[in-house]
């Protein structure tokens, strides 16, 4: 699906590409917005934009961790936002920046790009600002999403802490590793993405309005911020894997030192047993009339002893 708006100061908002349209030495403002495209939408922007073949082809097979690319007069960005819908958790969001242009390429719906879209196309005015500020436009909601992740794993990592000091078990510990694999996920999407806004910062980055590069320093200390954050999440999610695995080494110890105990209490048992198991002919106890209640009562005794006296070592 594809959708279009191009805005002049004096003839407007249209809504339909005209003949003969160049989008790149056009005065006027375009943002084209393609979701899901097929192959042949996407030779739209090598036809209408003339952009670089390798740009194209990323959005249809865009890279998981954010790039930028800078061409003579134009910039393409993969960026990444959080998509809670997504089994990968994110989703991808490529842009190509020029000077009067703006074209965002995305496989799956963006909500906040919807809402931004929809604000430019009742109030046209808003392009006044530049193209640059369409992308603040969506910088800015993109990395929000990002923020609620993280608060709300910050609320499931408590939960899974006190789960597991209460009854640690493989279902937890599996939840636990998926959280620590999103947390290493998201330090190289940050990291990356951070670099990106650093450079859309640069004042030698043209296709920034001056006015305008403030805004861009905004979203680079958020992104500072998140990337605190994410370390902070791994970190949890690292303690809370070595609670678990430390909490089962405990009980695992626990449950082998009662098999010791008892394994050395029959033992001695099982020594006398074996000695009256024995099939020699003259044994004097075997024909004894209390033998048999005798040796039980040893044995007894014995194992009451050792018992008592691994009580009093603290050994059980």
């Amino acid at each position: 699906m594809q959708r279009l708006l191009i805005f002049h100061p004096k003839q407007g908002l249209r809504e339909n590409l005209p003949p003969g349209f160049q989008p790149r030495q056009s005065e006027e403002f375009t943002w084209l917005d393609l979701v899901q495209p097929a192959r042949e939408e996407l030779d739209l922007l090598a036809d209408l934009f003339h952009f670089h073949p390798l740009a194209v082809e990323d959005c249809l097979h865009p890279h998981y961790r954010p790039g930028m690319a800078q061409y003579d007069e134009y910039a393409f960005l993969t960026l990444r936002c959080i998509q809670a819908r997504q089994r990968s958790l994110t989703a991808a969001l490529n842009v190509f920046l020029g000077p009067g242009f703006i074209v965002t390429v995305h496989q799956e719906e963006l909500d906040f790009l919807n809402k931004i879209w929809h604000q430019y196309r009742q109030d046209p005015r808003l392009f006044a600002k530049g193209v640059d500020f369409i992308l603040y436009s969506l910088l800015e909601p993109l990395t929000e999403t990002f923020f609620a992740f993280f608060d709300r794993t910050e609320a499931r990592i408590e939960y899974l802490e006190e789960e597991v000091f209460r009854q640690p078990t493989r279902r937890i510990l599996n939840q636990v590793f998926t959280m620590r694999r999103q947390a290493i996920k998201l330090r190289k999407i940050l990291g990356a993405q951070r670099d990106i806004i650093n450079v859309l910062a640069y004042p030698e980055f043209n296709l920034v309005k001056p006015e305008n590069r403030v805004f861009f320093l905004d979203i680079y200390n958020e992104m500072l911020r998140l990337i605190d954050q994410v370390e902070t999440f791994h970190d949890l999610a690292s303690s809370t894997l070595e609670i678990y695995l430390s909490l089962t080494s405990n009980r695992l110890n626990e449950i082998m030192k009662v098999l010791t105990v008892i394994t050395t209490i029959m033992m001695p048992l099982s020594l006398i047993a074996g000695i009256y198991g024995m099939n020699f002919r003259y044994m004097p106890e075997l024909e004894w009339r209390y033998g048999y209640f005798v040796v039980l009562g040893v044995m007894a005794l014995l194992a009451g002893v050792m018992l008592h006296f691994f009580r009093r070592k603290g050994w059980f």
